[in-house]
C-alpha cells in the first residue's frame, strides 16, 4: 500500500469535492449499508484525511478507517478525533471475522501491491449481508485522462519505466471484479454525483510537476525536467491555451458487491 505522506499537506486541497457533492456521496454509500436498528459499521481502507469517512460519519454510519500514512491520519485525528483509525495495511487488518457490515475502498486499491489479498480479507471482516463497495472518480471526455496516458508514455520512453498500460483506475477495476468473481456475487455500478470541474492546463502541469498525483511518483525526479520539455506543448496543442479554464464533468461512481 503507497503512502500519501508525501502530499499530506496538499491532499485536501488537491482532492477537494464540494461539500454537497460530498453529502450526496455519503448518503448514496450509506443508503448500501445494511441497517438492523443500530448504525451501520464500516471500514474505511485507506481513510487518509477523511475525506469521504466525514461526511459518512455525519451520516449516521460508524465508520472505522486504516491507513499507513501517519502524517495523514493525524489530519483527521485534529479534525475529527472521535472516528477511530488504526495504522495498518490492507492486507493484514486487525480485526475480528465478521466485524463491519461494509468495507469501503476509494482511490486506494490500484497502489496496493495484491489488490486480490487485501479484498480476500476485506471479506473476511465483513458479515454476511453486508457489502464490499470500490468508489472513485472519473472523467468523462476531460482532458486529464489524455494527459496521464501521454506523461505515461513521456516516462517510459525516457526512464523505462515498467508500467500498465489500463492506467490505475482500469487496474483497480479489474481486481475488484476478478474479487467478486472469484466470491460468486454479481456486482452493480453506479454513477452516485456529477459535478464541473475548472482547470487549466497550467496547472494540469503544475500538478505533474510538483508530483501532486500519486501516478507521477514512480517518475524519477532526473527526467522530470524533459518529461515537463516534452509534455507541455504537446498538453497546450491539447486545450489551445494553457492559462485558459477548462470545464468538464467529474462523477463518482460506486460498484457493490453484496456478501452472502
Amino acid at each position: 500500500m503507497t503512502s500519501f505522506d508525501r502530499v499530506a499537506h496538499c491532499y485536501d486541497e488537491t482532492r477537494a469535492i464540494p461539500p454537497e457533492v460530498s453529502a450526496e456521496v455519503a448518503a448514496s454509500i450509506a443508503a448500501q449499508l445494511p441497517r438492523d436498528g443500530r448504525p451501520p459499521a464500516l471500514l474505511e481502507v485507506g481513510i487518509g484525511t477523511g475525506r469521504i469517512a466525514v461526511p459518512l460519519v455525519d451520516a449516521g454510519v460508524d465508520v472505522v478507517g486504516i491507513d499507513i500514512a501517519p502524517a495523514m491520519l493525524a489530519r483527521l485525528r485534529s479534525r475529527r478525533p472521535e472516528i477511530r483509525v488504526l495504522r495498518a495495511s490492507a492486507d493484514r487488518l486487525p480485526f475480528a471475522a465478521d466485524a463491519f457490515d461494509a468495507v469501503l475502498f476509494v482511490h486506494v486499491l490500484h497502489l496496493l501491491a495484491d489488490a486480490g489479498a487485501a479484498l480476500r480479507m476485506a471479506r473476511s471482516v465483513t458479515r454476511s449481508g453486508g457489502v464490499l463497495i470500490y468508489g472513485r472518480e472519473e472523467f468523462p471526455d476531460a482532458p486529464l485522462d489524455a494527459v496521464a496516458r501521454r506523461m505515461r508514455e513521456i516516462a517510459v520512453e525516457l526512464a523505462g519505466i515498467d508500467d500498465d498500460p489500463r492506467g490505475p483506475r482500469e487496474r483497480a477495476s479489474s481486481a475488484f471484479a476478478a474479487a467478486a468473481e472469484d466470491a460468486c456475487v454479481a456486482t452493480s455500478e453506479v454513477v452516485v454525483a456529477r459535478w464541473p470541474v475548472r482547470m487549466t492546463g497550467r496547472a494540469l502541469l503544475d500538478s505533474v510537476a510538483g508530483k501532486v498525483w500519486s501516478s507521477t511518483w514512480i517518475i524519477p525526479d532526473a527526467v522530470m525536467p524533459e518529461l515537463l520539455r516534452r509534455l507541455t506543448p504537446w498538453v497546450a496543442d491539447l486545450v489551445g491555451d494553457l492559462d485558459r479554464p477548462l470545464v468538464h464533468d467529474r462523477v463518482f461512481l460506486l460498484t457493490i458487491a453484496p456478501c452472502s
